[in-house]
């Protein structure tokens, strides 16, 4: 045992001038100076040569004689790393820093000091002795040519720290990270010179049980310096063979987020390019896959990591077939359970919430991040049925059913239209799974059921008798109508009524059917009228779909040509099984029609005259018939617009409006908007369902929404003036509304009074009377939203203010006499009088008002004690007055100049006029 408060008095009268808390302070000095000083203290101190020091350490450390031999310490700094290495290697050694011992522990000050020796002597040992071609680099070239380069002290400087960096007490606030950083410098530079198996264990500590990232982080800003290629090579060895080991990738992955100002989407580049090279071994890319795979698990809730894992999947998905066929498979096994389980026993949980729904979400991740980065979308046509039938019995409020739903589309959507949807749609009809490639769907005895837990599921094994349903004529168009993928849903529309011509035209075989099974009667059932019943029902619900009847206005042709085909089979065979299809079509037909006068004029619209009219004659269907004589009248020129088509624009945008999200409301209020600016007939006639709607929609707490409200208000006060304010006016006064409502609904009085002007004085007393009786609230913050409306209403019409002026008065004098009262509503009643002053035109009209608001305003002007925002409003009243009335002086004066003029009567005075005597004076 050694003394070691000796050795921490030596410690404290060295200078660390190269510790970084030292270091961000000092003032440049000479290097030589402080090594020079902090040498004669240690020789001073120790009582053994710097030859004995180095031989303990040697042997220590396990150095050979001939590796001893070979150090030099005749320069002053080696010297100083053998004396420093060795005090701190004797202090070290005596103190169990694992302890938790009370005779153990160490002051915050010593382990300060152990941290800043530490530091200091790596600077020395590792930095100042790294390879050439480091010591160019900007954040090196400091250190060079400090110390004397040595090969094998280096060497015995590494093993030091490789036994320092376990202390894990010296890692407070990352002291030790460049000390890493030198360490795996210095490391890289010996293995050029000399292949030591020490060298190799200190490299395995550094991955081990320090920080991965910091790792990655360090190799990568080495990697960053121009290098010899010996030196290049072994570093980009590194960084390959530690991507490939154990939770490489992800601390690849933290490493680069840790780099500043780069974005993520480069870093996803940046990891791709590496991970992602055809120079990997084919065992090396697959135990990649697995990695990131494991990657993407984790990161479900980080936006930034899933980019970087996608891309990564996808590129490795390039590279070969055999990486496709791996991550092939590994999908496969995410729905086995479901498929296909081991155990069927009832009532068996297979799958918890949280597993499913990070499941899917997964899957959201890797095919719909992005439409290039993700993995494509052509590996999800085998789980299509698997995806639908859980689709379907997920509850609506589930997230993962809106996942799902996006999964399901962006298949579907970048199938190609003519030919590959139309096969998908149709295999998912006929629900026939076993040709190649095999589709997988959920096993019959696969039930979904809400779990004790509220907005929760479970998926369990259902009993021997339970069938699974798979009604596709339900589940494939409720999905998509509940999508915005509106093209898509024109595209599987049209595919599905090719399939349903297809049916149709197929002709069963002759003869009587002898069913002997159960199975029989199903697949006869199913192939004879369930499928197309199905096809039925789906064309039913998607010719509901609003949004799929203007896009079909896109693909008129291709519709039209079905619906030749249709009517042709229709006029050549003698059932009538096809009627209800038909039907569908023609009245489909007719509102594209109806929207569309180019397409009344096409050729192709005009050649099916012929077939129609042949149709309505041969047709008993009275429903046939009706709807053949509307598509007549319409193609010859004889229909004209209904009214339910003319109001169609504002129920499309009432519909908008009644929506929950905030952008289609906000969108609605705009096409309501232009229908009033060009005076849409049908729209100005439906005004009272306008203000009712906007009313309701005023109760939006979205700001986006309620603010546009308020201009739909101000357009509709040209339509209807008294309906609206007084409407406006009721909302305003009522107390059982809620406040915020309240205040907005003032909010639109001020702006609909606003946007009338001066013509709103028919409407002084209501909107006076509105306002005033809201400053009488007890609510605080109404109270002073009607006193900051009331202001502006007085700016506006102060002419016609005098018969209120009075009541007014006493309702300002009542609020700011008030104690205790509610200081905003104080200052918006001071406002009041000075907006009132500022709407005045001519001050004579206003004579009987002026005195008493001077007066008021003079007296909280003066008042120091006043709150200052209210002395401000007084002192601007005053202000305004006190201009108004230079400019009425100034007025007058210039309107009658004042001329003085001096006369003296009587001197040359020029006679007067001869006037007309007086009656006595004629006397």
């Amino acid at each position: 045992m050694i003394n070691t408060t000796k050795y921490f008095a030596l410690l404290e009268s060295l200078t660390f001038e190269q510790a970084l808390a030292n270091k961000a302070n000092a003032r440049q000095t000479d290097a030589g100076s402080s090594i020079s000083q902090n040498l004669n203290i240690l020789q001073k101190y120790a009582k053994q040569n710097v030859d004995q020091q180095l031989n303990e350490l040697c042997t220590i450390f396990q150095l050979t004689a001939e590796e001893e031999a070979t150090i030099d310490y005749s320069d002053p700094a080696s010297s100083y790393i053998i004396r420093l290495q060795h005090a701190l290697q004797m202090l070290f050694s005596n103190i169990n820093f694992d302890s938790d011992a009370k005779e153990d522990l160490i002051s915050v000050a010593h382990l300060k000091l152990c941290i800043q020796a530490t530091q200091e002597l790596s600077y020395y040992a590792l930095r100042c002795q790294l390879h050439e071609d480091f010591l160019k680099s900007p954040i090196f070239k400091e250190a060079q040519g400090k110390v004397k380069c040595s090969p094998t002290l280096l060497l015995l400087s590494i093993q030091f720290f490789a036994r320092v960096l376990p202390i894990r007490q010296f890692h407070i606030a990352n002291s030790m990270e460049l000390l890493q950083r030198d360490l795996l410098a210095g490391i890289m530079s010996l293995r050029l010179q000399m292949d030591h198996p020490q060298l190799e264990a200190a490299l395995a500590y550094l991955w081990r049980h320090e920080s991965k990232s910091d790792f990655f982080r360090h190799v990568l800003l080495l990697k960053a310096t121009p290098l010899c290629a010996p030196l290049a090579k072994a570093l980009h060895q590194q960084l390959l063979g530690k991507l490939n080991s154990t939770q490489g990738y992800a601390s690849f992955v933290v490493a680069l987020q840790q780099t500043p100002n780069v974005s993520s989407t480069r870093n996803a580049e940046i990891v791709a390019s590496i991970v992602a090279r055809k120079g990997f071994s084919l065992t090396a890319q697959q135990a990649m896959i697995l990695q990131v795979l494991e990657f993407c698990s984790g990161s479900l809730t980080d936006a930034d990591r899933m980019c970087v894992g996608v891309l990564s999947l996808r590129r490795l998905y390039e590279l070969s077939a055999q990486n496709q066929q791996q991550i092939e498979a590994i999908l496969s096994t995410h729905w086995q359970v479901l498929a296909d389980p081991e155990d069927l026993i009832s009532g068996l949980i297979l799958m918890e919430h949280e597993e499913l729904c990070n499941r899917i979400l997964l899957w959201q991740h890797l095919f719909c991040s992005s439409s290039v980065a993700c993995l494509p979308s052509s590996l999800l046509i085998r789980y299509l049925p698997l995806l639908l039938q859980l689709y379907d019995g997920l509850p609506r409020e589930l997230p993962a059913r809106d996942q799902l739903a996006a999964i399901i589309c962006r298949c579907l959507d970048n199938r190609e239209r003519e030919k590959e949807l139309p096969e998908v749609v149709q295999r998912l009809f006929k629900w026939e799974f076993e040709e190649e490639p095999v589709w997988q769907c959920l096993h019959q005895r696969i039930l979904i059921l809400p779990s004790t837990e509220t907005n929760r599921i479970q998926v369990k094994v259902a009993p021997a008798d339970h069938q699974l349903d798979h009604d596709m004529g339900r589940v494939l168009p409720s999905l998509l109508m509940s999508s915005s993928h509106h093209a898509l849903t024109c595209n599987v529309f049209l595919a599905l009524l090719g399939f349903m011509t297809r049916q149709l035209q197929e002709k069963s075989p002759s003869g009587v059917y002898f069913l002997s099974t159960e199975t029989e009667l199903m697949h006869f059932l199913q192939h004879k009228y369930q499928l197309k019943l199905n096809l039925l029902i789906a064309l039913n619900q998607l010719v509901s779909h609003q949004p799929l009847r203007a896009k079909l206005a896109m693909h008129t042709k291709e519709f039209l040509q079905l619906l030749k085909d249709l009517l042709q089979q229709r006029l050549s065979a003698e059932e009538e099984a096809t009627d209800q299809t038909l039907l569908l079509i023609l009245n489909l037909l007719q509102e594209l029609l109806q929207r569309s006068e180019d397409l009344q004029l096409t050729e192709s619209t005009r050649e099916l005259q012929a077939q129609l009219r042949q149709l309505g004659s041969l047709s008993t269907n009275r429903f046939i018939q009706q709807s053949v004589q509307s598509l007549m009248n319409i193609l010859q020129g004889e229909w004209r617009p209904s009214e339910a088509l003319k109001l169609q624009p504002f129920h499309k945008a009432r519909s908008l409006i009644e929506e929950k999200e905030s952008h289609l409301q906000v969108y609605g209020i705009q096409m309501l908007l232009a229908l009033l600016q060009r005076k849409d007939p049908a729209t100005m006639a439906q005004g009272h369902v306008i203000i009712a709607l906007a009313l309701s929609t005023l109760k939006d707490k979205e700001s986006y929404t309620f603010l546009n409200c308020v201009r739909l208000f101000v357009a509709l006060v040209h339509v209807m003036e008294a309906e609206v304010l007084d409407k406006l006016s009721d909302e305003y006064l009522s107390e059982t509304a809620d406040l915020d409502y309240r205040l907005v609904v003032g909010e639109a009085i001020l702006k609909t009074a606003q946007e009338l002007g001066p013509l709103c004085y028919r409407y002084k007393a209501a909107l006076l009377n509105c306002f005033m009786h809201g400053s009488r609230s007890p609510l605080h913050e109404f109270r002073m939203s009607a006193f900051a409306n009331l202001a502006q209403l007085c700016r506006l019409l102060a002419y016609q203010v005098q018969n209120f002026f009075q009541e007014l008065l006493d309702l300002i004098n009542s609020e700011l006499s008030a104690t205790g009262g509610y200081l905003p509503a104080k200052r918006a009643a001071v406002f009041v009088l000075a907006e009132l002053l500022n709407g005045m035109e001519n001050l004579l009209d206003y004579e009987d008002m002026l005195l008493p608001i001077y007066r008021l305003l003079r007296a909280i002007e003066a008042e120091e004690s006043c709150d200052p925002a209210m002395r401000q409003h007084a002192a601007n009243g005053l202000k305004i007055l006190n201009d108004k009335c230079r400019k009425l002086i100034q007025s007058c004066l210039e309107a009658k100049q004042l001329h003085k003029e001096i006369k003296v009567m009587g001197i040359k005075d020029k006679p007067s006029a001869r006037r007309k005597p007086h009656i006595l004076e004629l006397n």
